[in-house]
């Protein structure tokens, strides 16, 4: 990694943590800066405004890269493509500076194209490729509503993540199997 680099991820992860705790509208550059342990003119250098960092902090909150990598694995069975895929959105979320910010990174994006943009595709087009493959391990289709409550399942434990009386990991099997269950039951 060369010093650029190693300047911008300690910025991005910087302003992760100070996003996190006092929101876009009160992080200061200057307070990122500090954490950073760079200059505010490093921060401008690299992002040129404070918006700028905003979308490259936030989207870096967003699961699409876990997501991606769970459409690019093989699975044998649907339990098994679910659970890698609730494992692999929850592991995300053990830092409790990216649970905060995915939470206003989705409270917000109506403000920044890029951040909208970046969630549309998690939502639009990867959870969307992982459902059809969803669909072809159990040979049938799953409406979008039920579709949206898995996903809003594993959201409910990341904003309730100190509250959850199970670990993450029986969280996603007990969901994964009931999810299956409901889904595959005959009327």
């Amino acid at each position: 990694m060369n010093v650029k680099e190693n300047k911008q991820d300690k910025i991005i992860d910087a302003s992760i943590k100070v996003f996190s705790k006092k929101g876009y509208d009160l992080a200061t550059i200057d307070e990122i800066a500090r954490k950073a342990r760079v200059s505010k003119g490093a921060v401008f250098f690299y992002y040129k405004k404070k918006d700028n960092l905003i979308e490259k902090a936030a989207i870096k909150s967003v699961p699409i890269e876990e997501i991606t990598n769970v459409n690019k694995r093989d699975h044998k069975s649907a339990r098994d493509l679910l659970i890698d895929f609730g494992l692999s959105f929850l592991k995300k979320y053990e830092n409790p500076d990216l649970r905060n910010l995915l939470l206003l990174t989705m409270a917000t994006k109506e403000r920044y194209k890029q951040i909208d943009m970046a969630l549309r595709a998690m939502c639009f087009q990867e959870m969307n490729k992982m459902f059809l493959k969803l669909e072809e391990l159990v040979k049938q289709s799953v409406p979008d509503p039920i579709r949206k409550a898995f996903f809003g399942s594993l959201l409910c434990y990341v904003t309730w993540w100190n509250e959850n009386k199970m670990s993450p990991e029986d969280y996603v099997k007990t969901l994964s199997e009931r999810f299956l269950n409901m889904i595959t039951k005959k009327d």
